[in-house]
């Protein structure tokens, strides 16, 4: 072979060689691009520790969650664990109150200090912090009667990320700590006590007789009142005027909201809000409305250790991610799992139970909050061990577009559901599991995990947004929604 000939076949090789590094180069970068996609971490919510009425101590939460192989836990213990009842004419003077350990008897710092103290001697884990608070609640009946009750106590609220003290400390529950906030507005029913305390001053010390010892007893009596009345007392809110409707639980929520935090609604079907509790009657009923009568919370528990009917096609959840897709709500609700776990093994139920999983990028914190923001996560019920695992579940459009749970999909033809649900122990169970779309049950399928499926949905409306969620037949599985939006 000549020199030009040896000269000619380089070139052939490099033009050959070029494009192929080119592509392996694309091949080589492919691992990182899909690096980028999201990948699942359980995490476990509503967390008791001994803070409040929990068994075990944060530190030891943490110990048994990572041997178990959680990274992710969120402290809910009980903001406050107080009832009082004050007794005609001077409800707050005479007043006999109950409390039990909670983070404010503890203090909120110590809490607070608590937390970040493991987050820094476990970096592995991601430790939340937070409350389950009783905003409100109310009573009727009579002491002497034997038929004191009390009401929506058991209507509990998880807040979620609330870091600092004050946070705490400001809370408009009902049993709220002393506050400037509400004494502009209770000043001029202040004016009714001190009128009678004024005249009682002046026939106590100008008059004699009779009229001074009135003075003196309109003097007392006022006084009294006066101190009863107290306007800096923190809540806005009375026990004694029966049921105040969705007000005080609004109140507690937007608070929340204002201090950067996420408020659920817990357990909103739980059955054990009925009970006798020493001489006083306790009564929650079960209360799904709240969903649809509130606003500005980020979610609430749709699995959860009872009985539940909201997560039903049609039922109250789907009523308010309707309201979201009509233009009627301005975000929509997400699902979470809670565990009102008090002790390892209460009930037989293991830490690790109600896992909420969440799609992330990154493990940390920041991604873990805005994964709840998004609503990219489902709900899990098992054994501690294992538990229905949603492997994947998007919605495809026209274009190939792929769409993750809390997003909105906006395609130019008939969207594709695909999804995969499976057990994280591998187990092989019989499992139903139906797929709902705006509120209405679309199919129901049955099989053996790992069950696969894809369903072009024809029937998808045009023009209107819609969503697409999956909710098992035992309750042990739900997804969050897949908004879509169908132009043709």
């Amino acid at each position: 072979m000549t020199a030009k000939q040896r000269y000619a076949s380089r070139k052939l090789i490099i033009a050959f060689l070029i494009p192929c590094a080119i592509l392996l180069l694309f091949v080589g970068l492919a691992p990182a691009a899909q690096s980028e996609a999201y990948f699942q971490v359980p995490g476990l919510m509503d967390l008791r520790t001994s803070f409040s009425d929990g068994a075990h101590s944060p530190e030891d939460l943490v110990t048994i969650a990572r041997l178990r192989g959680f990274r992710i836990l969120f402290f809910n213990d009980h903001h406050r664990i107080k009832l009082s009842y004050g007794m005609i004419p001077f409800r707050n003077l005479l007043e006999y109150t109950r409390e039990f350990p909670s983070i404010m008897t503890h203090g909120p710092r110590a809490y607070l200090d608590e937390i970040d103290r493991l987050s820094s001697l476990y970096p592995d884990m991601i430790l939340v912090p937070g409350c389950v608070i009783s905003p409100f609640y109310y009573w009727s009946g009579s002491w002497f009667s034997g038929n004191l009750t009390v009401h929506q106590y058991d209507r509990r609220i998880v807040a979620v990320n609330l870091t600092r003290s004050e946070d705490y400390e400001q809370v408009p529950a009902l049993e709220g700590e002393l506050s400037l906030k509400h004494t502009g507005r209770r000043l001029p029913g202040l004016v009714l006590f001190l009128i009678p305390w004024v005249v009682g001053l002046v026939l106590a010390a100008k008059w004699k007789g009779f009229p001074r010892l009135a003075g003196v007893v309109v003097l007392i009596i006022s006084s009294l009142a006066i101190i009863d009345y107290n306007p800096f007392r923190g809540p806005v809110f009375t026990p004694y005027a029966g049921d105040q409707g969705i007000a005080p639980f609004q109140d507690t929520i937007d608070y929340i909201h204002k201090r950067g935090a996420l408020a659920f609604w817990n357990y909103p079907e739980q059955r054990s809000g009925v009970r006798k509790h020493g001489p006083v009657n306790v009564s929650t009923l079960p209360y799904p409305e709240v969903l649809h009568e509130s606003e500005n919370y980020a979610g609430f528990a749709a699995i959860y250790g009872d009985r539940i009917t909201v997560t039903d096609p049609g039922k109250h959840w789907d009523r308010v991610l309707m309201e979201y897709c009509e233009g009627k709500r301005q975000k929509p609700v997400w699902g979470i799992s809670t565990a009102d776990f008090h002790e390892d093994g209460r009930l037989g139920l293991k830490l690790g139970a109600f896992p909420t999983t969440f799609l992330v990028r990154e493990f940390s914190k920041t991604a873990i909050l805005d994964a709840i923001q998004q609503g990219r996560m489902y709900c899990s019920r098992g054994d501690g061990s294992s538990w229905p695992r949603l492997d994947y579940f998007n919605v495809l459009g026209a274009s190939g577009d792929n769409t993750q749970m809390g997003e909105t999909l906006t395609t130019a033809g008939v969207p594709m559901i695909r999804f995969k649900v499976s057990y994280t122990g591998g187990e092989k169970l019989p499992t139903v599991i139906h797929v709902v779309r705006g509120g209405t049950l679309l199919r129901t399928l049955q099989g053996e995990t790992p069950l696969e499926f894809e369903l072009r949905d024809e029937g998808a409306p045009i023009g209107r947004m819609t969503y697409y969620r999956l909710v098992d037949s035992t309750k042990h599985l739900t997804s969050n929604p897949i908004f879509v939006m169908r132009q043709n």
